[in-house]
């Protein structure tokens, strides 16, 4: 038992295993917390979907996996992607006229 303890603690074992009443759960990749309150694993579970869905978690899943995007979600993230190249391109000019600025001594 003390080797599951030991394994867990370096993180090459699930936590889950020895999980009881009341103990806290983390997931180390994104730091997601969530307790376990009287053995409801469901109302658990929902919180943890909950958590992942805004920490975007979700997002990083669908995007390393194979799945159909819609045609109006591809326009969606398209025009994200445009706005913050544009807004990228409007800082480094702004930046750049500041340097020259400062550069010039006005």
């Amino acid at each position: 038992m003390q080797a599951l303890a030991a394994r867990a603690a370096r993180g090459m074992w699930p936590a889950a295993a020895g999980a009881g009443r009341g103990q806290v759960q983390v997931q180390a990749a994104r730091g997601i917390v969530v307790q376990v309150r009287e053995g409801n694993l469901e109302r658990a579970l929902q919180v943890m979907e909950r958590k992942m869905r805004s920490s975007g978690v979700e997002r990083l899943i669908k995007r390393r996996t194979e799945h159909h995007v819609k045609n109006s979600e591809k326009r969606v993230l398209a025009r994200k992607a445009l706005m913050a190249r544009v807004r990228s391109q409007e800082l480094g000019r702004s930046l750049r006229d500041i340097l020259i600025k400062k550069i010039r001594g006005q």
